[in-house]
């Protein structure tokens, strides 16, 4: 193809000015000269000619986009390089194992004792110290309130249906409480906080404690029977006195002001009651399921408050039905749904109350509740007062540091403290477990379904856990802990995470296809390792065995499923709520797996209903029970697999946000 011939200077004009003026900043000044126009003038591989800034100007736009894109990628690779070490940053900041060294650190630091600091500490330490603080990943409070939190903590484990005890930091008055409700109340004394009488032009303020006689005595009306706009007006103002009490609490009762446990429990007329039925013979332990299991005597239901839905159960049913099929609270209902839900209450309470004991009588043998004597009270951990000093003393004790301790303690307070970690053999919590526990609690109020990171104390090895069960099996390598195959004649021992292949792979037998018996003694074996290896758990990842969060989230497809009914329109934002959703729809309901009970209940409540009806635990079911069990969860969750979309459809649109967390 022939092309056409060159332009000559006189054709290009004023383009050729356009040429010098675009293409010179993009050339190199040696071999491209400003004017053109002069076809003399020299170089090395000859004269510039017009027609070569033609040929020339067509390579302009590839050596720009060359230029720009070079400029791109060096851009795209530094911001990637920035999103990285953001990363990193971030997952440092929550990675960080901490040590019983940077927690003493830290206490002689907040009280600004340099000269013990000093004895302690060089003076790099105590830099990296001081910038590790700061890498924490969260705020660390004061030692006393930690170790107040943790010992309230481990005391409620033990101490059950027992009064606390709290002195509050404003008067110094000690509050018996059973509830945080008291203790809020008083917070309301200080800030003089009150409520409003709720009766129209009343005007008088005070205590919700004093609400109910208020009424009574002024307006001759009785607490439990007012009119639906008051008794909503009522649950409104209530709400608004303990929001306003709640944000004062730390000012008056922060956690170092928990004192003890009363010595005599809460009075409690449930504990006297014999625990079986006079009527079935069945044995009811749990004090709530004991309401629960005259009501299915007497066949007391009650309709669901809110319109148009038909459920009928009672009313504790009721609140939980509520709360995970309309996702409202009590604190969220209409005036009137308030009033009906007070209405289904009382009339619940009235009938039980008749009724109750024709079929829980009273025991005769109930032992009398004494007072703890004097002698046991002082050697209970309940009044040993764990201080910081003492927790201090401890950590240089241990360490054989006399001269600090000299410097901080005097002789008697020394004397006094080494009787109680000798003498009395007091299980000090060190420094390091307690910081290791508070700053994973105060992690996990901020990053949600994150993947926890421990590192065992043997092998040091970063396990990732999603559950307890990833830190058990660890453990069960460490111990020679193992599960037996099922299969009789084998006896061959593994861990529970290869129990599944072995079946498959030498048995031939698919886990979903076991039988009840072969399935009763599987969950027998993993729940006899998970016991043992449990009691192990403190040795191989205590709480300061906790190193931080993994920055990739708990992967779900449930978060990206649409809240919002097709059918009914509800929006349904808790993801086991929309199975629970489901099932109301199609109407699934499954017997009850005990023989004799004729219960008929939603597959996602079997186990609740277990529990409150049977006072019975998984762990406590007969083989045919628990493959009844297994069998309708597997049938509920094809039925959710098939037709759960059609009612909570993934949504159109998945803004980046959602993958933020997985990237």
């Amino acid at each position: 193809m022939d092309l056409p011939s060159s332009p000559s200077n006189d054709s290009l004009g004023e383009d050729a000015s356009i040429y010098n003026y675009s293409f010179a900043p993009l050339r190199d000044p040696e071999l491209l000269l400003a004017d053109y126009a002069n076809e003399s003038t020299p170089r090395e591989d000859g004269p510039i000619h017009l027609n070569d800034c033609a040929v020339l100007m067509l390579n302009v736009p590839a050596r720009t986009i060359t230029r720009i894109n070079k400029s791109k990628e060096a851009q795209e690779a530094n911001d990637r390089a920035d999103v990285r070490r953001k990363k990193k940053r971030v997952k440092d900041s929550r990675k960080v194992q901490l040590s019983s060294d940077q927690a003493v650190f830290y206490y002689f630091h907040e009280r600004k004792r340099s000269d013990v600091l000093d004895a302690l500490f060089n003076e790099d330490t105590r830099q990296e110290h001081v910038n590790k603080v700061k890498e924490v990943g969260c705020e660390m409070p004061s030692i006393m309130r930690m170790y107040a939190h943790w010992r309230r903590i481990e005391l409620k484990k033990t101490i059950k249906d027992a009064m606390e005890i709290w002195k509050c930091q404003a008067c110094k008055k000690e509050q018996k409480t059973s509830e945080q409700k008291d203790l809020l109340e008083h917070i309301g004394t200080h800030e003089r906080i009150c409520s409003p009488c709720v009766v129209e032009h009343c005007g008088r303020r005070m205590k919700p404690r004093y609400m109910r006689e208020h009424l009574k005595r002024f307006h001759a009306r009785q607490y439990d029977h007012l009119e639906k706009e008051l008794d909503y007006k009522l649950s409104r103002m209530l709400e608004s006195f303990y929001e306003k009490a709640r944000t004062q609490r730390n000012k008056y009762f922060p956690p170092e002001a928990f004192l003890r446990f009363d010595d005599k429990k809460i009075d409690n007329t449930q504990n006297l009651e014999d625990p079986k039925c006079r009527e079935c013979g069945q044995m009811v332990r749990v004090n709530t399921a004991r309401r629960a299991h005259v009501a299915q005597h007497l066949k007391l239901s009650y309709k669901c408050m809110i319109d148009d839905c038909e459920f009928r159960s009672n009313p504790m049913a009721i609140n939980r039905h509520v709360l995970q099929y309309h996702s409202k609270k009590v604190g969220q209902l209409t005036a009137g749904e308030l009033l009906d839900f007070k209405l289904i209450k009382d009339d619940f309470n009235k009938t039980i109350g008749d009724e109750f004991h024709k079929f829980f009588t009273c025991r005769n043998d109930n032992p009398v509740r004494k007072r703890v004597e004097a002698k046991d009270k002082r050697a209970s951990p309940n009044n040993l007062n764990i201080t910081p000093e003492l927790a201090i003393f401890y950590y240089l004790y241990e360490r054989k540091r006399q001269d600090v301790l000299e410097a901080i303690f005097d002789e008697e307070t020394r004397k006094k403290f080494a009787s109680k970690v000798e003498e009395m053999g007091i299980d000090i919590t060190s420094i390091l477990r307690t910081y290791a526990y508070w700053r994973r609690i105060e992690l996990k109020k901020t990053i949600k379904g994150g993947i926890e990171i421990w590192k065992c104390q043997l092998c040091e090895k970063e396990i990732k856990a999603t559950t307890v069960r990833d830190l058990i099996n660890h453990i069960g390598t460490h111990e020679g802990g193992s599960c037996s195959c099922i299969v009789a004649g084998c006896g061959k021992l593994m861990k529970p995470t290869s129990l599944r292949g072995h079946l498959k792979n030498i048995h031939a037998l698919h886990f979903d296809h076991l039988d009840k018996e072969q399935y009763h003694k599987l969950r027998r074996t993993l729940l006899s390792f998970y016991k043992k290896a449990r009691t192990q758990r403190n040795k191989y990842f205590p709480p300061e065995a906790f190193l931080g969060f993994d920055d990739k989230k708990i992967g779900g497809k449930t978060q990206f499923e649409d809240p919002k009914c097709r059918d009914c329109g509800q929006m349904v934002r808790v993801n086991t709520a929309r199975r629970y959703h489901v099932a109301q729809h199609l109407n699934l309901l499954c017997k009850c797996v005990v023989d004799g009970c004729e219960f008929r209940i939603n597959p996602r409540t079997v186990i609740a209903h277990l529990s409150t009806r049977h006072s019975k635990k998984v762990a406590q079911l007969t083989a045919e029970e628990l493959f009844e069990l297994r069998r309708i969860r597997a049938d509920f969750n094809k039925v959710m697999e098939r037709e759960l979309h059609k009612f909570f459809p993934y949504k159109e649109e998945i803004s980046e946000d959602h993958f933020g967390d997985f990237l």
